[in-house]
């Protein structure tokens, strides 16, 4: 009886505990797996790559005095690197980029969105469509627990394991990059200090593109009855984004200024939601607060701003749909 009983939900109950916890049990070593693999993606990189100075912009000042001194002939000069393809213009635009910025893009835009991305594709669609195809889905609306509160079990558990995962990937970048900026500073005391805000603004960052894949991924998997059609939309999106991400890396004005990228490619940034994940904007306002004198926009806010919006729609949509279709129970 008591078991019987722990089944049911109350009629004020915003969610279905026996349906949080049954999906908790399902998918926690899924959820360790990933959140161990993203966290350890960034230590690494920040630990043997942020422990060193391997970034530095050109100083044109330096270069002009290392030119007086020797006594050399500038429009050799110039005339050799044009001859080796590096022209004035060229020059000019890699003496103001941060290379650092290129960087960032690779770890928060690729690298580490990679397996919250993953996670978020199979979880979402196994929270409802997998199990609408399987039949179980009947089971739990057999008890007195409505579509309304599955939906709602379902969709707090998959923000909270989301939310729980950038919590403990933030902590691993705070913690590798504290690491990090300490063995820097012992080999060189000129090296630029550790800004936690950028870090926190990144992980928050790559965290509102993930909401933005989860709503469009559960809405997906609320919205078709089947889950190879969930997949295939919601898993078809979260794919298409981080290709036309890697492509579109490729059209950055770093890339282009070194010879290596193609400016054309950057229509890819435009079709990609990552894109969304302004790296460059939340290092300078994060410099900014910290006190340097750097020019520094509010453009990450309403992009994430958009990245939320995203989300909720795209999850809206498909609890509409979910709960006035009909379901083959």
């Amino acid at each position: 009886m008591t078991d019987v009983l722990e089944t049911v939900p109350s009629k004020h109950s915003f969610i279905s505990k026996p349906l949080f916890k049954q999906t908790f049990k399902s998918t926690w070593f899924l959820w360790v797996i990933m959140t161990v693999g993203s966290a350890l993606i960034f230590m690494i990189v920040n630990i043997v790559i942020g422990s060193k100075n391997i970034f530095t912009n050109i100083d044109m000042a330096i270069v002009a005095q290392y030119v007086k001194d020797e006594e050399m002939d500038w429009l050799q000069i110039l005339g050799l690197l044009d001859t080796m393809g590096f022209s004035l213009t060229r020059i000019q635009v890699m003496s103001q980029i941060d290379l650092n910025t290129v960087l960032n893009d690779l770890i928060y835009r690729i690298a580490g969105i990679l397996l919250p991305m993953i996670y978020v594709m199979i979880v979402s669609n196994k929270l409802i469509a997998a199990q609408v195809s399987d039949g179980s889905m009947a089971y739990v609306l057999s008890t007195p627990t409505n579509r309304k509160t599955v939906l709602r079990t379902q969709f707090v558990y998959l923000l909270l394991s989301l939310i729980a995962m950038y919590i403990v990937i933030t902590l691993a970048v705070l913690g590798s990059e504290t690491i990090a900026s300490a063995i820097r500073l012992a080999n060189d005391p000129k090296a630029a200090h550790m800004l936690p805000l950028r870090s926190i603004l990144y992980c928050f960052a790559s965290f509102a593109s993930m909401f933005a894949l989860l709503g469009i991924c559960f809405g997906a998997s609320a919205f078709f009855n089947k889950s190879s059609n969930s997949i295939a939309l919601g898993g078809g999106v979260c794919v298409f984004s981080f290709i036309c991400c890697i492509l579109g890396l490729f059209g950055n004005k770093v890339f282009v200024a070194v010879g290596i990228g193609v400016a054309a490619m950057n229509i890819f940034n435009f079709v990609t939601i990552f894109s969304l994940i302004d790296t460059e904007s939340m290092s300078a306002f994060a410099k900014a607060a910290a006190g340097q004198n750097v020019a520094f926009s509010y453009d990450w806010i309403w992009e994430i701003a958009i990245l939320f919006a995203i989300g909720i729609i795209f999850a809206l949509i498909g609890a509409i749909k979910f709960k006035r279709k009909d379901l083959p129970l």
